[in-house]
């Protein structure tokens, strides 16, 4: 293409930047507040070359200390002017100079930082620039001083006006909307790539011939700030690869992906979120020429780089933003809560490949489509039908099914409450990976993909008690910042309608209810929230019975953050208190916990971390807390990776600990009086299995000295089984159902009390709590209903906890599901 080889990015061109520092380059700036659009202060040097074909213009100025400004050096273009030609200087060590230029019909072309010259034309023009004829009137540079020096920064711009015989226009060629001949179907493509029109090394034919090589079926390439990628196709356009035009609106509030856009199109970046309804003023044009919005690497923490406009308002979120690293997972704990508030925006996966260095779609998208088409492709990314891979060795097949009925990414599965769900995700192209499984409980089930690459993980749910599933494999190994690697991810199958949801995280709220020892229930009510809230609101409790009868109860919020008080009925004792993590931050946040009360007054801690780290820690009989530390893996120098964690104490005052390591399998070890470790164990599973996988557990010690497990298994069953005192297992066997030889159930939980019997909660099929007894010869009680706060009517529940009291009382905390 004759635009992409000029004067203007050769030697003068900027510095080349490795792509994630340009990111950051802005961290060494505060934000300053947000400057109005005004000339910039400049004082005019001699013009040089008056009266010739070339005149040139020296404007310097100074700019204040601040992220957020722009300046506008103006000038005059007389007819006959055939060319123009900008070059910039500015204090480096003072900051960031951004460059552009707008002409008398508006926007003509923007280079960033990435170039401090450049040149336009009717035949031509600098990459980021638009060819076009050179109009008569005002027209005006455009500076965005990123300024990190309190005393400002000096800054120069020479424009040179050449005037001559008349330039030829040169034409552009339009995109095809669809590659012929590919029908339904799924299709591999990457969203976010950089070439040499803004910050990128790259021309559009190396990138087109690198995603080719990559085995993807379409690009879309979304230069900064720019509409001229779009308008330099000439000769060159692919006919086996489909070519979406976008850009990447590159505010300083956050970036964000405009794909779809009619060639010539250009979206304005200078607003911020005060400047009220101006972001949404132009996503809805967006929409209506037919595109897609999707907020960039949405959590970068860097000024201008993290979004401020809000998560919800844009199509898809940029979760996974080419090499794996902590800000991705960031962005995926984000957005799995807006999942869980019932909003349903998609997550994609791209490059932002910038220099060869970079690799084409690694990650990329694997989109379900009606046509290798524009509008196929995007409507399918707008609904989720899609997941993202590292690469195109990698591929999924994740589905839900009800009957005949069948749903995948994206897709909303037709459910009865009482429907049996069974979700199915088959791997390949994964090797020495691990496929977890979550829904907006946390995390349901996993398991190991060995060398081979190929794996499958099932999990059987109950109608519509869990909002949606989804999926993802990562890898075992460090990567930059994070001690794993993402291998892809899926958008959810949803179970219900987000629209009208029959509950939500913010409406779950934390219940208590006791049964007294002649059997009566007190009645569900809430406990009292943090900081004065009438309730507090969570997704998982956990409790442990105390000496004195009152009762330690954790909560994990809707954010993931843990918190601890103690009870006595239905009041709080002491306001709650969020649990800092291992380093002593208040930001902590977990997957899964779990408390045991010992006769001493002391209590235990356990839980896992979003990286699946288990930690242990001791609460004094004082209330003060020792501070979580890894709990020990195998070899003990190393940490254990766990999903789901549960611990008990034993009378002799060592704890037993229970959990699904990140492989899906359960293990057991014990924590000795002195704070010594064994080994992990894996007890067997149902039916001479070699393991046991599920998506809850739960353990109890007994005053004999053993302990009981219960689990549910991946077909959705209640199995149990008995830890004897001298180590060795009984063997998972199901208890009998309410009315059935099985229990189905979405959550449980088991205690036991002084008299030797287990008491046993479960979430059933219909959502309600259900309360059953183990006694000591080994025999079962039919499960009866636990009722709802005005002692009656049935409580529906997500999540249940149990444990027990010295005088025989049982306490019950349970997430409400309405």
């Amino acid at each position: 293409m004759p635009s992409e080889h000029l004067p203007s990015d050769g030697p003068e061109a900027g510095p080349q930047v490795e792509r994630r520092s340009l990111l950051r380059l802005g961290a060494l700036l505060a934000a300053g507040g947000t400057a109005a659009l005004v000339p910039a202060p400049v004082a005019h040097a001699a013009t040089r070359g008056q009266g010739s074909d070339t005149v040139t213009t020296t404007y310097k100025g100074r700019s204040p200390y601040g992220n957020d400004q722009w300046a506008y050096v103006a000038f005059d273009v007389p007819a006959g002017v055939q060319r123009i030609s900008v070059t910039a200087a500015h204090d480096a060590s003072a900051g960031i100079l951004d460059l552009g230029i707008f002409g008398p019909t508006g926007f003509r072309g923007w280079s960033g930082g990435a170039r401090t010259g450049f040149t336009l034309a009717a035949s031509d023009a600098t990459p980021g620039y638009v060819p076009g004829p050179v109009d008569p009137g005002r027209w005006s540079v455009i500076l965005g001083p990123m300024v990190g020096s309190p005393g400002g920064m000096d800054w120069q711009v020479d424009v040179t006006l050449h005037q001559g015989a008349p330039l030829p226009r040169v034409p552009y060629d339009i995109l095809p909307a669809a590659v012929a001949g590919r029908g339904p179907g799924w299709y591999r493509g990457d969203l976010h790539l950089h070439s040499r029109h803004s910050d990128g090394q790259r021309t559009v034919d190396e990138i087109v011939a690198a995603a080719r090589q990559e085995g993807l079926h379409f690009i879309a390439t979304s230069d900064h700030n720019t509409s001229s990628t779009g308008v330099t196709w000439s000769g060159n356009v692919p006919t086996d690869l489909l070519v979406i035009n976008a850009e990447e609106v590159t505010t300083r509030h956050g970036h964000w992906l405009a794909v779809g856009l009619p060639q010539g199109e250009w979206v304005d970046w200078r607003y911020g979120p005060a400047d009220q309804g101006v972001f949404e003023g132009h996503a809805r044009r967006v929409h209506s020429l037919g595109g897609l919005t999707i907020a960039a690497h949405p959590l970068t923490p860097a000024p201008g780089s993290f979004w401020e406009f809000g998560l919800d308002r844009v199509d898809a979120l940029e979760v996974w933003n080419g090499p794996w690293t902590l800000d991705d997972a960031a962005n995926i704990a984000a957005w799995h809560v807006m999942l869980c508030l019932g909003k349903r925006v998609a997550a994609v996966g791209n490059s932002d490949a910038h220099s060869p260095a970079d690799a084409v779609g690694r990650p990329h998208n694997v989109v379900r489509a009606a046509a290798l088409s524009t509008p196929a492709v995007l409507d399918a990314l707008r609904m989720g039908r899609s997941y993202a891979v590292e690469s195109a060795a990698v591929t999924l097949d994740f589905t839900a099914r009800a009957g005949a009925a069948v749903a995948g990414p994206g897709e909303e599965l037709p459910l009865s409450f009482f429907d049996a769900v069974d979700v199915t995700l088959n791997v390949t192209g994964a090797p020495d990976s691990i496929a977890t499984l979550y829904t907006e409980w946390g995390i349901m089930a996993a398991t190991c993909i060995d060398g081979s690459g190929r794996g499958q993980l099932r999990w059987r749910g109950w109608g519509k008690a869990s909002m949606f599933a989804r999926a993802e494999v990562r890898r075992p190994e460090p990567a930059s910042t994070t001690l794993d690697q993402l291998v892809a991810i899926t958008n959810p199958v949803w179970f219900y309608s987000a629209r009208l949801p029959p509950y939500d995280v913010e409406r779950r709220v934390l219940f208590h209810t006791e049964r007294r020892p002649d059997g009566s229930w007190s009645g569900m009510r809430p406990l009292p929230g943090a900081v004065g809230a009438a309730s507090f609101a969570g997704v998982q409790s956990a409790l442990a019975g105390m000496a004195d009868g009152s009762v330690v109860v954790l909560g994990v919020a809707p954010d993931n953050g843990l918190w601890l008080t103690t009870a006595r009925g239905s009041a709080t004792l002491q306001p709650w208190q969020r649990v800092a993590g291992p380093d002593g931050s208040t930001g902590f946040t977990v997957r899964e916990a779990d408390v045991a009360a010992f006769p001493d007054g002391t209590c235990q801690i356990v839980a896992t971390a979003m990286d699946g780290t288990a930690y242990h820690q001791l609460r004094r009989a004082d209330g003060g807390l020792t501070g979580f530390r890894a709990m020990p893996g195998s070899p003990a120098t190393s940490r254990w990776g766990a999903t789901k964690v549960a611990i008990t104490a034993m009378p002799d005052g060592s704890a037993q600990v229970l959990g699904y390591g990140t492989d899906g399998a359960m293990y057991h070890c014990v924590r000795g009086r002195t704070g010594t470790w064994t080994p992990w164990g894996r007890p067997a599973g149902y039916g001479g299995a070699p393991t046991f996988a599920g998506p809850a557990l739960a353990i109890t010690g007994m005053p004999d000295g053993s302990s009981q497990v219960l689990a549910i298994g991946i077909d959705g069953i209640v199995y149990h089984q008995l830890r004897r005192p001298d180590g060795s297992w009984t063997g998972f066997r199901a208890p009998r159902g309410v009315t059935t030889a099985t229990m189905g159930a979405s959550a449980i939980g088991i205690t036991g009390t002084p008299d030797g019997s287990a008491q046993v909660v479960a979430v059933g099929l219909d959502g309600r709590i259900w309360h059953n007894a183990r006694m000591p010869d080994g025999s079962w009680t039919p499960f009866g209903q636990i009722p709802g706060p005005n002692g009656r009517d049935p409580f529906p529940a997500g999540q249940v906890r149990i444990t027990a009291l010295r005088d025989g009382t049982t306490h019950v905390t349970a997430i409400s599901a309405g």
